[in-house]
């Protein structure tokens, strides 16, 4: 089901939450006890917005620690690509400080390393998966690198600073992988999913009839809302809210020989 979320766009996501949510918390209840004249009495109501009170603050409390979470991996997976895209280009400016003509080869190489990244690999993520193409560039940049033969000390210091560079850029790419599997929780979901169901139940029971509908369709559509922001967040490399590749593709231009 979450997966399905994450493939539409963030308003039809929240427009789903609230209308499902409306139905359940106000719809049903409000024709149910219309048309059979069913109306709770005072000291249940009574008891009953108690509890809907506390379960409100519950859910809310839920949905922040979440927000909280997802906010968080999803800061982080971007600093990983700016991080990914600063290393490109101290890679590139230590190839070409360098200075040969395998060094010029190698700028081509880290190109269609980032290129690959931004093209296979970056759709790819959203199913989980890797690209081959990015890792086979990756290693023949890696062997290239290998075989580059400083003939000064300005060189043995750039093959230094490259050989550094390129064991970097290879385990932030790895950090970037890993953040893939990153979501919320079960145990996080589960709690949010009693909460929220436990203050449908409480809604359903407050009296008078109007006071329901408007009381509890409200706190229905302000969840709503901080569960659409949950949803959008926790889908990294998926959804509208997907981190996206543009550090990287921003410094395409200046990569290459």
């Amino acid at each position: 089901m979450i997966e399905y979320l994450h493939s539409l766009p963030n308003v039809v996501i929240g427009l789903c939450i609230m209308c499902v949510g409306l139905i359940l918390s106000t719809g049903i209840p409000f024709y149910i006890r219309w048309k059979y004249d069913l109306n709770p009495d005072e000291h249940l109501a009574k008891g009953a917005e108690e509890g809907f009170k506390l379960f409100t603050s519950i859910t809310l409390l839920l949905i922040a620690f979440s927000l909280v979470r997802v906010q968080g991996d999803h800061r982080n997976v971007e600093d990983l690509v700016s991080r990914e895209a600063a290393l490109m280009f101290k890679l590139n400016r230590s190839l070409a400080a360098f200075g040969s003509p395998q060094a010029q080869e190698l700028q081509g190489d880290l190109k269609d390393y980032a290129t690959a990244i931004v093209d296979d690999e970056w759709p790819l993520m959203a199913k989980g998966k890797r690209s081959e193409e990015a890792s086979n560039t990756l290693i023949d940049l890696t062997q290239g690198i290998r075989l580059l033969d400083p003939r000064n000390p300005v060189q043995q210091m750039a093959r230094a600073e490259i050989v550094t560079t390129l064991n970097q850029l290879s385990d932030v790419r790895e950090a970037r992988l890993s953040a893939v599997k990153l979501k919320l929780p079960s145990y996080l979901w589960q709690a949010l999913t009693v909460s929220v169901l436990l203050l449908i139940v409480f809604g359903w029971l407050q009296n008078p009839l109007p006071k329901m509908v408007a009381y509890v369709g409200g706190v229905t559509i302000g969840v709503a809302l901080l569960l659409t922001l949950v949803i959008a967040l926790e889908g990294l490399f998926v959804g509208e809210s997907q981190v996206n590749p543009e550090a990287i593709v921003s410094i395409l231009p200046s990569l290459g020989a």
